[in-house]
């Protein structure tokens, strides 16, 4: 199986995940306006082309020597993170939705990778992004992680506001001994 093939297959079993646990989730109470997401997919989509046909040949560079090794490792990389992804998913049960959001009767998920990470479906996304570009290893890889952690960065910082006003004591302590989306890194 081609490295190409192999990380499009992970990618396709979380995002049929995904779709087809998202039947699942509670009604929302509150959620947070999801234009800003769209404004900002459109924006990076334009950036990505902008920048991206302003200097094609930049994108296209390697960044090591293509091998079977770091393909293998970026395809293990890769479904590390969605396996992480997942499991984080299952974990918030019927909690989770696609937009920063509170649920009826939320419940403040500290369980499973919530335990390591505040944030661990991010972080899982982000090392996907990392391990394709392991196995990738061209520059456009690394771009894209880079526009991944700004979009989830921002989208992160909505939902730790809306974790705050929904659990004022719980959230803070929370935030106290978690840290946001690499364990032991502030």
């Amino acid at each position: 199986m081609s490295y190409s093939l192999a990380i499009g297959l992970i990618w396709m079993i979380a995002v049929a995940y995904w779709v087809l646990s998202a039947w699942e989730n509670k009604p929302t109470v509150y959620r947070a306006n999801p234009s800003w997401r769209a404004l900002a997919g459109v924006g990076m989509v334009w950036l990505f082309v902008l920048i991206f046909r302003a200097y094609p040949g930049f994108f296209r560079r390697p960044l090591h020597a293509p091998s079977g090794a770091a393909g293998a490792a970026g395809i293990i990389v890769c479904a590390a993170g969605v396996a992480l992804a997942i499991w984080a998913r299952r974990t918030l049960g019927r909690n989770r939705g696609g937009n920063p959001a509170i649920k009826v009767g939320h419940e403040l998920g500290v369980d499973g990778p919530y335990r390591l990470v505040r944030h661990p479906i991010y972080t899982g996304i982000l090392t996907a992004f990392a391990g394709a570009g392991i196995g990738g290893g061209q520059v456009i890889q690394l771009f894209v992680l880079g526009l991944a952690l700004i979009s989830l960065w921002a989208k992160l910082r909505i939902e730790e506001a809306l974790m705050l006003r929904q659990f004022p004591q719980a959230y803070p302590e929370y935030r106290k001994r978690t840290k946001a989306l690499i364990p032991f890194v502030p």
